[in-house]
């Protein structure tokens, strides 16, 4: 997984679950080294249980990132 990929996955992972956290979506786009800290925020603010295919986008971004 490259950059980009992380980028657009965490995008995607922000607009399902913290919608009104678009503050994270622009941390991400500036500093990938902040991807633990936003991957925690997603984490403890979510406002729905995560979905299946959600979970596997997750656990490949903790191998490659985390």
């Amino acid at each position: 997984m490259n950059e980009t990929e992380v980028i657009m996955k965490i995008e995607y992972l922000l607009r399902k679950y913290l919608p009104e956290r678009e503050d994270l979506t622009e941390l991400v786009r500036k500093d990938t080294d902040s991807i633990k800290y936003v991957m925690a925020q997603i984490s403890r603010y979510k406002k729905k249980e995560y979905d299946n295919d959600d979970r596997d986008i997750i656990k490949e971004i903790a191998f490659y990132y985390i």
